[in-house]
């Protein structure tokens, strides 16, 4: 069946580095920019604008982690089993079927239709990440560049070199939000103060500033009683006492790093709390998944909420014994 989905489409204007949670290490970038990243986001904007009430913001919309846009044509992830893909002959390529993270509209619904999908070896980037239709070589989703720079102390002679990882998107790749919301008019302005502000680390030196406008696209999905995460997801507590069919294939990320959003500038350097999420991509069995918002403020520091969005995004995903764990 037709859903009509509303998507924000981010074309960013330089690269950005989303920090892995891992006290200071610069020398990676996460290549994903995910759900609860883009929810803190945004929540940071709307406190920096004078919004008193942002638990009240937060419940007013729900996001997707961003997805690959070229040229027009969405890609929506893969699920972490990558049995349900055959490829078709005994090709090289073979190797790097576990590489692949997504694939283009029209074949996605087929899989999710079908619960399985033959693809020809041509149909993979040359990224190795993603399937498309048709030849797939000429697509470059994303890259990195590994830079050094240079932290000056206070003193003479305190100059130490470090990496900082950049990602840059593809030649003419865009990064796909798709959302809910309550207030259109309110959620659309919060993301334009966004992209001028930008997101992730570095945005002082002109990393994370991009430029936002909304579409709606359609998509078909089936009837069917699993589903596919397209955003990251906390259970809450009713959910893990149910807990999951065995049959769903889903992977977990542990979700942390610093309170570097914070509205006090010296609450910045305090570690965040915690948590494990599942990722988007996972195939969730006889489940439609909710999740929660959860507190990750430090124990003994006074501060307001730290919030972390678990509340799950999901489209209906066909179910077939290939998706087993």
């Amino acid at each position: 069946m037709p859903e009509n989905i509303k998507i924000a489409c981010l074309q960013f204007d330089s690269g950005f580095h989303l920090g892995i949670g891992q006290g200071e290490e610069r020398d990676r970038s996460i290549a994903i920019l995910h759900s609860d990243t883009i929810a803190g986001a945004l929540c940071s904007i709307r406190a920096e604008m004078g919004e008193a009430d942002i638990r009240g913001f937060l419940d007013s919309f729900r996001v997707s982690s961003a997805m690959p846009i070229w040229r027009g044509r969405l890609f929506l992830p893969l699920p972490p089993d990558k049995s349900c893909i055959r490829v078709r002959g005994n090709d090289p390529m073979l190797k790097r079927l576990k590489r692949l993270q997504w694939i283009e509209q029209p074949l996605w619904e087929q899989l999710a239709r079908d619960g399985k999908l033959e693809i020809k070896p041509a149909m993979i980037s040359r990224c190795g990440t993603a399937v498309a239709c048709g030849r797939g070589q000429e697509i470059l989703l994303l890259r990195n560049s590994l830079e050094q720079k240079v932290c000056v102390g206070h003193h003479e002679g305190d100059a130490n070199p470090y990496f900082f990882d950049r990602v840059f998107l593809g030649d003419g790749v865009e990064f796909g939000v798709i959302y809910q919301t309550d207030n259109e008019a309110v959620f659309r302005a919060t993301w334009n103060v966004l992209s001028d502000v930008g997101i992730g680390t570095g945005k002082t030196t002109g990393n994370g500033q991009f430029r936002v406008d909304f579409r709606e696209i359609t998509i078909q999905t089936p009837d069917s009683d699993a589903s596919q995460l397209l955003s990251m997801w906390i259970p809450s507590a009713e959910e893990l006492e149910r807990g999951l069919d065995p049959r769903s294939s889903y992977q977990l990320l542990k979700r942390g790093g610093y309170m570097a959003g914070a509205s006090t500038p010296a609450l910045r350097h305090f570690v965040k709390n915690e948590v494990w999420m599942v990722t988007p991509g996972a195939v969730l069995v006889g489940t439609n998944p909710k999740g929660v918002v959860v507190d990750l403020r430090p124990e003994g520091v006074n501060c307001h909420p730290v919030w972390r969005d678990g509340r799950a995004m999901s489209l209906p995903f066909k179910y077939t014994e290939s998706h087993g764990k």
